[in-house]
């Protein structure tokens, strides 16, 4: 009898505890995206971000003479990756945060969407900068007209010396 309401108790925790974290994720998921153009915009910036570090690793492997060669003398080396990878996904997660913030905090709906926009461009513009950057690390020709095309759309919103 002990055996049978342990092992009762056991599923109800886990019941209990799969309500609680999907309870959890309906609420992260509507704070963070309360309209439709936050999470298109969110999944721009996180499809730019994956091809940034493939972008990364491909100039990383042609500098060094090839994927196993380069890991071979560490030119590519996964704490430097993990590093760089948390840091942008740390900024992404707090600009997620600050949107919602920014939606819940307006009066007018319109103004925190504009934002949010803005907030998802200056990403997605840094993040396509870098792997235009990385693209002529590796050697790739005739990028300098969407560098300089980037670069000016990113000077349309900040300093000329915050894009370098």
């Amino acid at each position: 009898m002990l055996h049978y309401l342990k092992k009762l108790f056991q599923v109800d925790l886990w019941l209990f505890l799969s309500g609680v974290l999907s309870g959890i994720g309906v609420f992260l998921y509507k704070f963070l995206f309360p309209e439709k153009q936050y999470l298109y915009g969110a999944a721009a910036v996180l499809v730019i971000m994956v091809l940034d570090l493939a972008t990364k690793l491909f100039s990383l492997s042609r500098q060094g003479g090839g994927v196993k060669n380069s890991l071979l003398t560490h030119k590519i080396s996964s704490s430097a990756f993990a590093r760089g990878t948390t840091d942008k996904l740390l900024v992404f997660g707090i600009m997620l945060i600050i949107c919602g913030c920014a939606y819940r905090l307006t009066i007018i709906d319109a103004i925190a969407i504009w934002f949010a926009q803005l907030v998802y461009t200056l990403m997605f513009l840094r993040d396509l900068l870098s792997i235009l950057e990385n693209l002529r690390d590796a050697g790739v020709k005739g990028l300098n007209i969407f560098e300089k095309a980037v670069k000016k759309k990113m000077g349309e919103y900040v300093d000329e010396e915050d894009i370098k």
